[in-house]
């Protein structure tokens, strides 16, 4: 196993423009800048990675008078077309998705509560 084996290879990154739910991207934001040296756009492609990899789509109960906000961020082109098979699959939107992915990873390191 080699020390670099935990970065993803190199491949092309796409922009996409998704609503995502504020409560969420700032848990996010917090991260980027307090704990991890990663940018937001990392930390979602992780999320969505680990969405993939574990296939848990739980739909999730949004507190009430949650703001969204658009937000783009750089996917790497391989999540988007697993992305948009698992999509079809599920019949669930791709905004959907990356918020579940953002959320069951947030759940999953412990930094909200279920």
């Amino acid at each position: 196993m080699s020390v670099f084996s935990n970065f993803p290879p190199k491949e092309p990154l796409v922009s996409r423009t998704y609503e995502i739910d504020l409560s969420l991207y700032e848990k996010l934001e917090f991260l980027s800048n307090n704990t991890y040296d990663v940018s937001i756009n990392k930390l979602v492609n992780a999320c969505l990675d680990y969405l993939l990899n574990t296939k848990k789509i739980d739909l999730y109960k949004r507190p009430k008078n949650e703001i969204s906000v658009f937000r783009t961020f750089l996917i790497r082109k391989s999540i988007l077309e697993e992305l948009d098979d698992l999509k079809i699959e599920y019949n669930i939107s791709l905004t959907k998705l990356v918020n579940i992915s953002i959320y069951n990873a947030l759940i999953d390191e412990g930094i909200i509560k279920k």
